[in-house]
């Protein structure tokens, strides 16, 4: 393959990276308009439909809406982490109202209530697997991107281009 060619092929490359980053860079801002957040499950309690790394996207909802069978991603109380689980039942009696929840996989609900005084977060949909590659992407994509610019860097430039003062 001549310079050119491997030139005009590196230009290609570069113009479809850009086109997705730009689309990724709008679906980072239209998620955080809307409010909808990803959750990477980091276990097994959601298994089989959700194993450990599956990306559950999830959106905001009042806690009135929240139904059984739900899938939602709630703080632990006392430890500020997130759980994803199903809601098991909803008491809007109390004040604030609580959600008791079970992992799929689980024998027995969760030993306790969640208070629904907070962000209440519904899976909106979810990918198995998915959430481990993201999880990984960060690292991967830079490290392809910064080999991608060293070598474009390093390209020679076609012989008709010249400092624009030179080209007449």
């Amino acid at each position: 393959m001549t310079a050119g060619r491997l030139h005009a092929a590196a230009r290609r490359v570069l113009d479809v990276a850009a086109v997705l980053g730009l689309l990724c860079a709008l679906g980072v801002v239209l998620a955080l308009v809307t409010g909808w957040r990803p959750v990477v499950l980091v276990s097994g309690s959601m298994a089989p439909a959700m194993p450990a790394g599956t990306l559950v996207v999830t959106r905001p909802v009042a806690a009135p809406d929240l139904r059984a069978g739900d899938v939602v991603t709630l703080p632990l109380p006392g430890t500020g982490s997130l759980v994803t689980h199903r809601v098991v039942s909803v008491d809007h009696a109390t004040d604030p109202p609580t959600a008791v929840l079970r992992g799929d996989a689980n024998d027995a609900d969760d030993p306790h209530a969640y208070p629904l005084d907070g962000p209440v977060r519904r899976a909106a949909l979810h990918v198995p697997a998915l959430g481990r590659a993201v999880e990984g992407a960060p690292a991967v994509v830079l490290g392809v991107g910064a080999a991608a610019l060293v070598v474009i860097a390093l390209l020679p430039g076609r012989a008709d281009e010249g400092p624009p003062a030179a080209r007449g």
